[in-house]
Formats: structure tokens, C-alpha cells, sequence
């Protein structure tokens, strides 16, 4: 198939054609393709539209191109237009280096199966690596799904004053609140709020007897 319809064929029976993110995928995507002696080789979904464009990687965008990833004198758009990317599994030196060709041309085509999916991580981001997924967590949570949100230690009541929390159990952005008694004026801010990190936002204010700070 041409470089457009390999793609189309990958999204209806996978996900999409296969992208790499470093040397050690596209080394590994090496050792899993069938070997060829010669052209077709298979399709990778890099791509460009113009000559003087960058080589982007279809859907995350990414600009990833290893030192080595060329076939010697590659990419050379010998026909002005190469703008798709052939990846040989051939013995030989140039085996997992790449090459540039014209879309039109014909030939095999990698895809993949995406193991990320909307329920792979509760609060992150879900990132793919070989036969394995990570979450990405959200500032402020924790856990190999993100699913716990980061807490701050409990305060206890000020001497002299009344302490309440909103927030449960003292999660990232909770707010606890000081009052002072009657006869007692605060000293410091009235509220602290729990952090991204797990760290209150301030010092717990201090409530006084006509200006004088309680030891």
C-alpha cells in the first residue's frame, strides 16, 4: 500500500501506523518484523509535507530522530518529494536504519495496538513504553494509577483558638481555617492550604491576649 493507505489500514485494524520514541523501540521493532532481502520494506509513521519541514512523527507530534537512524547518505529526497519513511530489516549494516521515500511508492506497513486507554490512569497521563504503560501523574496525586491524591499532616488546635477543614482527608488543595477565642487576636495568616506537594501553604497562625504572643 501507498504511505496514505497503509495508514488508513492501521487505524481500522490497530490504532495507527507504529511511532518510536527511541532507539531502544525502534530496535525492537526491528526484532519483531519479519526480515526482507529486499524492498518493500515496511511504512513508520514519520512524516513531512514540505521539503524544508522537520520529519514529525504522526500523532504526538514529536521530533524524535536518533544519531544513527539514517541509512548512510539518507535521507536524500532524491525525487524532491520523499516525504514518508521506509524502515529496512535487511541483514546487513543498514538493518533498522531508515530511508526516505515517496509516499505513492508501495510497500509493507508497521502498525500498533495502543495498551493506553481512558481508564489506564485515574489522574495523569498514560505513556506506552515496550509491552509496558506508566502514569504520568497530575501535581498532586501519587500511585502506579495515579489514584491517590497527596496529603498534608494534620494540624492540631491552636492554643487558644478553634481549627476546621474543608477537604476531607487533607488533600491537595484543602483549606483549614483559624478563629481565635474571644479576648485573643490572631497573629499570621487565618488560613494554609495543602499543597501539590504534600507541604502546608504557610505557618499555622497564633492567637494572642492584648497583643502579647501565648507561650
Amino acid at each position: 500500500m501507498n504511505w496514505t493507505q497503509a495508514r488508513q489500514w492501521c487505524q481500522t485494524e490497530h490504532t495507527d501506523m507504529v511511532i518510536i520514541q527511541n532507539q531502544e523501540e525502534n530496535d525492537y521493532l526491528v526484532s519483531v518484523l519479519p526480515n526482507r532481502t529486499k524492498s518493500p520494506y515496511y511504512w513508520i509513521g514519520i512524516t513531512k509535507k514540505h521539503k524544508n519541514e522537520n520529519w514529525v512523527w504522526i500523532g504526538d507530534n514529536s521530533t524524535w530522530i536518533g544519531n544513527g537512524s539514517w541509512a548512510a547518505n539518507e535521507p536524500n529526497n532524491n525525487h524532491s518529494t520523499e516525504f514518508c519513511v521506509e524502515i529496512y530489516v535487511n541483514q546487513g549494516v543498514n538493518r533498522g536504519k531508515w530511508n526516505d521515500e515517496k509516499c505513492s511508492n508501495k510497500k509493507m506497513v508497521a502498525c500498533f495496538k495502543a495498551q493506553c486507554n481512558e481508564i489506564s490512569c485515574d489522574r495523569g497521563i498514560c505513556k506506552e513504553t515496550i509491552n509496558n504503560t506508566t502514569c504520568i501523574c497530575e501535581e498532586g496525586f501519587k500511585g502506579d494509577r495515579c489514584q491517590t491524591a497527596v496529603e498534608c499532616p494534620r494540624l492540631s488546635q491552636p492554643d487558644n483558638g478553634y481549627l476546621s477543614c474543608t477537604g476531607g482527608n487533607l488533600t491537595v488543595n484543602s483549606t483549614c481555617r483559624f478563629k481565635c477565642q474571644l479576648g485573643f487576636q490572631m497573629i499570621g495568616q487565618p488560613a494554609v492550604t495543602c499543597g501539590v506537594s504534600g507541604v502546608w501553604s504557610g505557618p499555622r497562625p497564633t492567637c494572642a491576649s492584648n497583643g502579647i504572643r501565648l507561650t
